[in-house]
């Protein structure tokens, strides 16, 4: 052979061992694209390729045939979940192989959530943080708005943390302040059912609101599961602990809660939730409360977004010197991990 020829033999060599080690894409133009498939969201596969610096975005319903090396989790449209590997034989379908060996093709266009099972545990975690700072010379006001997330998804498990601080101050009045925490778990259940637990709190001063702690345990149904939207009720019972900064004696009591949460993914580069809850006391006569919130993202390069955020809460028998409402609207800037 002649030397000449080598250079050639090892670009194809090494070429072949990186297409064999990586996952694999074709997309209806006919390119083949190799690299590490991230997830599936909102109909975008995320990709990341040794040629590239930033990962690529490319629209799942350009995508023709896909392999992947690694053990995924995957959910189709109606909420059927699945943990085991991906890989289209033929253009158009992909079919999923469990661990113990059982095989079934489908149609692409019925897989709506991929992550693939990392063997590191905190590869499985993604996470945000946002910040909005308002300066006016009005007063000397100054106000800051800190938010910010964690999330775990796994086969059977799903939690997420989230915490938005708002603090506020000014000239001759007294300081604006509210904080808002909650924590939730869900174990997934066969098909679109999952069981619940949350823990919240909540402080405001518009509502003399020192301290309120829920603790829920609930379950919940995902009524719409596609590449377009997710949609789901959830009910249980509340226990609601609450304290006040004014002479309102603390309170203990016992609610049940129902739930609705929409999450719209059809729109490139931009993530609409909105969720409310509705507590009726089952302990002290005539009360109930609404929580709801509404979050809107905008992506940006190097996972830098816009957010516009909405939080409401209302209760019919608030403090004594409180208001039965309280509310925040907030825009500003963050930045997402994984």
């Amino acid at each position: 052979m002649k030397f000449y020829y080598f250079p050639y033999l090892f670009l194809s060599l090494f070429s072949s061992l990186l297409t064999s080690q990586n996952d694999t894409i074709t997309v209806k133009t006919g390119n083949l694209l190799y690299g590490e498939i991230k997830k599936l969201r909102a109909g975008v596969l995320t990709m990341e390729t040794p040629f590239s610096d930033s990962d690529f975005a490319i629209d799942f319903k350009q995508v023709k045939t896909i392999s992947i090396q690694r053990k995924c989790f995957i959910v189709l449209n109606g909420g059927t979940r699945l943990t085991g590997y991906v890989k289209s034989n033929s253009p158009n379908t992909f079919t999923f192989t469990s661990e113990d060996g059982f095989q079934k093709t489908y149609d692409l266009n019925e897989l709506a959530i991929l992550d693939q099972l990392y063997d590191r545990f905190w590869r499985r975690f993604s996470g945000n943080i946002d910040f909005s700072y308002n300066l006016t010379r009005a007063n000397n006001t100054q106000q800051y708005i800190l938010g910010g997330g964690l999330s775990y998804r796994g086969p059977e498990w799903i939690s997420w943390f989230k915490v938005n601080s708002l603090d506020s101050r000014q000239d001759n009045t007294e300081n604006i302040k509210r904080t808002e925490i909650n924590a939730e778990v869900q174990r997934m259940l066969s098909r679109s059912w999952y069981l619940l637990g949350n823990i919240s709190y909540l402080s405001n001063t518009e509502q003399q609101l020192n301290a309120r702690y829920g603790i829920r345990a609930g379950a919940g149904r995902f009524l719409a599961l596609n590449n377009k939207l997710q949609w789901g009720l959830y009910s249980g019972v509340n226990l609601n602990l609450e304290s006040f900064s004014d002479a309102t004696p603390d309170r203990e009591s016992t609610e049940l809660f129902i739930g609705t949460r929409l999450d719209l993914f059809d729109v490139r580069n931009f993530d609409f939730n909105t969720n409310l809850n509705v507590f009726r006391s089952i302990s002290e006569g005539g009360r109930w409360r609404v929580d709801y919130a509404l979050n809107a993202k905008w992506d940006l390069p190097y996972d830098f977004y816009l957010k516009t955020a909405l939080q409401f809460n209302y209760d019919n028998q608030a403090a004594a010197t409180g208001s039965d409402f309280d509310y925040i609207f907030s825009t500003g800037i963050g930045w997402s991990f994984n």
